[in-house]
């Protein structure tokens, strides 16, 4: 699997793939700590909202990185389609880390709160920023071509389904009564933004429940996504 990594980073870096999210993701942080004081945890809650589009983005920027020929010749040497995936999966997540400690640190650096934030604080808006970033990548992977082959189409679709997640609070209040659990299907980050918000407000358990919803709804997307990959493979067998 390291191997694996290794080789899907020095492709993703060759690809430059990377380099216009990567970017709007760093100045995108400058820009909003232009203007200081700020709450320590409320901004926070936007950095966590904006890796979740990036990390989103990454996933479709790598997902589909080979071509066809390139990517049969990569699953005879690692010998399985499913490995190959989720090796992309866990190194786009993994290339997100970097992202979500400039995030948490360069403001905290720099002194852009109204305050210095405590040591809980910097640990916690880090763990939120990772399953946000997570999160990101088990809703893009769906995108990929094996599922949908127009890539303008897919990423249109991806980009509905971002704006859609964003406003899930504003859309639950207009569903009727009937309708308003199939939020549940959309990825928990606005469980994560509210409690970061309402940070001081939050209990303990449920400043740590909405990362283990978070997470797990992530492994149960990734997973469906990976057994999906799997039927395929086997179906293009017969």
């Amino acid at each position: 699997m390291i191997s694996l990594l290794s080789y899907l980073h020095t492709c993703f870096m060759r690809s430059y793939r990377y380099g216009p999210a990567t970017f709007v993701f760093f100045m995108g942080i400058i820009f909003v700590y232009s203007v200081v004081p700020n709450p320590v945890m409320a901004s926070y809650a936007f950095s966590t909202t904006f890796i979740f589009i990036i990390s989103a983005v990454l996933c479709y920027a790598l997902i589909d990185m080979e071509t066809t020929n390139q990517e049969s010749v990569t699953v005879l040497h690692c010998g399985s389609l499913v490995k190959l995936y989720l090796a992309k999966l866990l190194y786009c997540w993994l290339f997100t880390i970097p992202l979500a400690l400039y995030a948490i640190s360069f403001p905290a650096i720099f002194q852009k709160f109204d305050r210095n934030p405590t040591v809980e604080e910097l640990v916690m808006a880090l763990l939120y920023h990772m399953v946000s970033s997570w999160l990101g990548v088990a809703l893009a992977c769906w995108f990929s071509s094996k599922f949908i082959r127009s890539r303008v189409m897919s990423f249109l679709m991806l980009s509905v389904l971002i704006v859609i997640t964003l406003s899930v609070k504003g859309i639950e209040n207009v569903l009727p009564e009937g309708f308003k659990p199939m939020t549940f299907l959309l990825p928990p980050l606005s469980s994560t933004i509210d409690t970061l918000v309402n940070y001081n407000a939050q209990s303990l358990f449920k400043k740590c429940w909405v990362t283990v919803v978070a997470l797990g709804y992530g492994v149960i997307t990734t997973g469906l996504f990976v057994f999906m990959i799997h039927r395929r493979k086997l179906d293009s067998m017969h």
